[in-house]
């Protein structure tokens, strides 16, 4: 799970971003979810949630060209660096 805030002026750039690379993670072997929400109260704030078969998917999905290419692209669109917590399914 991330949360992160965008800058205002990059608002329609980056939905076209997180549009992009939800679709093309959702195709990699071992996604079982992946999708990004946008406040309901502040449209420039964010969360995101995955969910991958084993840790080696997820590994793989990091480092997959499109998610490299996508995250210079994300860096200069957002206030700081995304706050990342990462979980397992206990229930």
């Amino acid at each position: 799970m991330a949360r992160f805030r965008v800058r205002a002026e990059y608002l329609e750039e980056l939905l076209l971003l997180l549009a992009e690379l939800a679709e093309r993670s959702r195709q990699e072997p071992g996604c079982l979810e992946y999708g990004y929400y946008q406040s309901v109260d502040d449209p420039l704030a964010f969360s995101s949630f995955e969910s991958w078969r084993t840790p080696a998917d997820e590994v793989a999905h990091w480092q997959a060209t499109h998610v490299r290419q996508a995250l210079v692209r994300v860096a200069p669109m957002l206030h700081a660096a995304p706050e990342i917590v990462r979980a397992a399914r206990i229930a």
